[in-house]
């Protein structure tokens, strides 16, 4: 075992009897591209020589129960002594971005270099964007070529007819390589009613779409799943969110939720409110005690829909709601009375539909959540 691998895993050079078992994973691991066709390509790619006459410069990682986590598989080129080559690389899925791959590319690096080589090149497929990133983000440069796809110079008929490739090269007096930034895979449910879901806004975006698209945070790949229903109380969403919500979640590893709800409970049916606001605090109260056992929870409170009378009920509701959150643990915005005092919130309700702003409002209400949302959304 060694410092750089994560805990459980060995390493060693591999030997003949691995060249099966390393296509067998290669089939396991790619098994999404090709098919059978795919997997005899594979293996055409990676023939048994590699493992009779290139062994001391490749290396196969394992874990502790012997089951193959990843491989590389280079050599110093006989031809061409001062140049290395990298043939294959893999690593298991479940162990990407946790900087398995640099660390077997260091280690050839430096049995490259003492044998004499001053440069290692590789090449991968044209739109093969995740390759692409990781050997320019360790050091690696994009020979020039004589096609340019997707932005990138490709080299035409590299390997035969139509078998265009990138290629790469990278100096071994370069600094030597540091993992890529781990991206964190953050999924998010907003779950709420019609002002979640966006109702009147023309462009389609809403808040929920606004806060997702401008957040652009280095390191992170973000999931937004838009589960606003218009009319829907805190009952109905109390009811709903396990359903709607879990399995878009399972699996991921930072599942959050986002809520957002109270005017319809407010809303008065002819015979009083729709949910009565002792009810209303118990849902959400009966909510966060069950979703914050298992998830991130935000709060974002009810915003004002251009009724006087409901206003004044959610207002009240409001302030209950941001109490609950508070003995729950869980970020609570309030944005009732920001929106309130805004002339233009007020003015699109008016010119639209009674309830809901346009573009301009859900931007206001976009700016009151961003700030707590932004550091809600950092890694703990």
């Amino acid at each position: 075992m060694i410092d750089e691998l994560p805990d459980g895993l060995v390493w060693r050079h591999p030997d003949v009897e691995d060249h099966l078992r390393v296509l067998a994973v290669m089939d396991d691991w790619w098994a999404v591209f090709g098919g059978a066709d795919g997997s005899r390509q594979r293996a055409l790619l990676l023939p048994r020589l590699f493992f009779q006459h290139f062994t001391d410069s490749s290396w196969l990682v394992e874990h502790g129960d012997g089951r193959i986590a990843a491989f590389l598989i280079a050599f110093v080129s006989p031809s061409q002594p001062d140049t290395a080559y990298v043939h294959f690389v893999g690593v298991d899925p479940a162990l990407r971005r946790r900087g398995v791959a640099v660390d077997l590319y260091r280690r050839f690096f430096r049995l490259a270099a003492t044998r004499g080589a001053t440069r290692v090149r590789c090449i991968t497929s044209p739109g093969n964007a995740a390759s692409l990133a990781f050997h320019t983000g360790i050091g690696f440069r994009v020979d020039p070529g004589d096609l340019t796809i997707d932005g990138v110079a490709v080299q035409g008929d590299y390997d035969g007819p139509g078998l265009h490739r990138v290629a790469f090269t990278r100096t071994l007096t370069d600094p030597a390589p540091t993992p890529p930034a781990a991206i964190r895979d953050v999924r998010v449910c907003f779950v709420g009613d019609s002002f979640v879901a966006g109702t009147g806004d023309p462009t389609g975006l809403g808040w929920v779409g606004r806060l997702t698209a401008r957040t652009r945070t280095r390191g992170l790949h973000l999931t937004a799943y838009n589960l606003g229903i218009g009319g829907n109380t805190s009952t109905q969403i109390l009811a709903r969110w396990r359903q709607e919500c879990l399995p878009r979640l399972s699996g991921a590893p930072e599942p959050r939720l986002v809520l957002s709800f109270g005017v319809n409970d407010m809303t008065s049916d002819g015979h009083g409110v729709r949910v009565a606001p002792d009810r209303s605090v118990a849902n959400l109260a009966a909510l966060l005690t069950d979703a914050r056992a298992i998830l991130p929870v935000l709060m974002v409170g009810p915003a004002p829909a251009g009724n006087p009378g409901r206003d004044a009920r959610v207002a009240a509701l409001d302030e209950r709601y941001a109490d609950v959150c508070a003995a729950h643990g869980v970020p609570y915005v309030p944005v009732f009375a920001a929106l309130r005092a805004q002339p233009s919130w007020q003015h699109e309700i008016a010119a639209g539909d009674g309830a809901h702003p346009a573009a301009a409002g859900y931007e206001q209400l976009t700016g009151l959540v961003a700030a707590t949302w932004q550091r809600w959304l950092a890694p703990a």
